[in-house]
């Protein structure tokens, strides 16, 4: 017979084996279509020029076929690893090891269907957390919202991942019916007469903590921004502070130095005079401290210490402040929610939502105005009465 391209004879007009070439798969490998096909010479010519144009046309994808397992490697070391932050790739890990793979590490990448996922989210809403899970079923607390919405955007920033790289045609999680959505809690924050009262417990706390928590509440940081300042980051003079390192705590490989959250991130925040004459005390606390101990004292740059030397630790100051309000009879709020207080506190008495934006290092005004509608709304309703008492009373 006449040599076809990609077609190699078994029996004359009766079986004939197609291999085409498609370079080479995520591992090395050659990425081929191999098909025997039962006809003649003439069908089999045809059925090769249709699968050459449905290569060519991406319609046939070899690497479709791989365990959702390999996928998962290939895609932290070939996207994650050198795309995202520490945290987030250590986020995305303990995602994938406690709940997708567990589901899913057997399926083939084209096999997880919407059903599937669908199904899996389902599930989740009725897992208990891991802390909890020995409990009797009546104390059990089950996986946050937070948690499965968590697992819906990682799946489906893999399945976005694969389409770009031509693996799949399509992305399961785009045709859910009801994607696992977040639950809004209501705003948690001190008022006014609580913040003054909060800072006059403080006075009989460890001073670092003291210092901490008055800059939290006066300067809205994040608890990773304030714990990576150095001292070196404070200007006495201008009576500010420069914000452009974080500091994290990690499960299993401990406290690391980062960047911010968003580029935004990167600020200068203005301190009340009060703030100064604290950190003008622990400045001078921690040098007594310092020739106190000698040798047994860890020095650094972080402005942030234990009481020994080293880094103030992030889990450590959320602990203490635990402690602290449950010690005093204060109404409860995260650590975090300092950071809310400070916000509401400054958008009450009128500072424009641009400059609260920029104080907390929001990435856009929009994201001020989504978080702090409570603050908005209320004013909103000033507004009106303001208006109402110009032009009818």
């Amino acid at each position: 017979m006449k040599k076809e391209r990609n077609i190699t004879e078994i029996i004359p007009n009766e079986k004939y084996r197609i291999d085409i070439e498609k370079g080479r798969k995520h591992d090395g490998s050659r990425n081929r279509i191999v098909e025997t096909f039962y006809g003649t010479l003439r069908q089999a010519i045809d059925r090769r020029d249709e699968l050459l144009y449905k290569v060519k046309h991406e319609k046939i994808k070899p690497d479709s076929s791989m365990l959702f397992l390999d996928y998962a490697k290939l895609w932290l070391k070939d996207y994650a690893e050198p795309n995202v932050k520490e945290n987030t790739l250590y986020g995305y890990k303990c995602n994938l090891n406690a709940y997708i793979l567990p589901r899913f590490k057997d399926y083939k990448l084209n096999e997880i269907t919407p059903y599937d996922l669908e199904k899996f989210y389902n599930d989740l809403k009725k897992t208990p957390t891991q802390s909890t899970k020995k409990l009797p079923k009546e104390k059990q607390k089950l996986l946050s919202s937070t948690t499965v919405l968590k697992q819906h955007r990682q799946i489906s920033l893999m399945y976005t991942t694969a389409m770009k790289w031509d693996f799949i045609d399509y992305n399961p999680c785009s045709k859910i019916l009801k994607p696992p959505a977040k639950a809004t809690p209501e705003m948690a924050y001190y008022n006014e007469e609580e913040i003054k009262q909060l800072f006059k417990l403080l006075d009989n706390e460890e001073f670092g903590f003291k210092v901490a928590v008055y800059m939290l509440v006066l300067g809205g940081f994040r608890r990773s921004e304030l714990l990576g300042l150095y001292w070196e980051d404070v200007d006495f003079e201008h009576q500010s502070v420069k914000i452009y390192k974080s500091l994290l705590s990690y499960k299993g490989l401990g406290i690391k130095e980062g960047t911010v959250k968003t580029a935004k991130s990167n600020r200068e925040v203005v301190l009340p005079k009060e703030c100064f004459t604290l950190l003008k005390q622990y400045k001078s606390l921690q040098e007594e401290r310092k020739k106190l101990l000698g040798s047994a004292w860890s020095d650094n740059k972080y402005l942030f210490k234990m009481p020994w030397g080293t880094c103030m630790k992030p889990d450590w100051l959320t602990r203490q402040w635990s402690s602290f309000i449950d010690k005093n009879g204060l109404r409860h709020i995260r650590l975090h929610d300092l950071r809310h207080t400070c916000a509401t506190y400054l958008l009450s008495l009128g500072t424009p939502i641009a400059t609260v934006s920029r104080k907390l290092g929001h990435s856009d005004i929009y994201t001020t105005l989504n978080t702090y509608t409570h603050s908005v709304d209320k004013d909103d309703i000033q507004a009106v009465e303001k208006l109402a008492e110009r032009l009818f009373r």
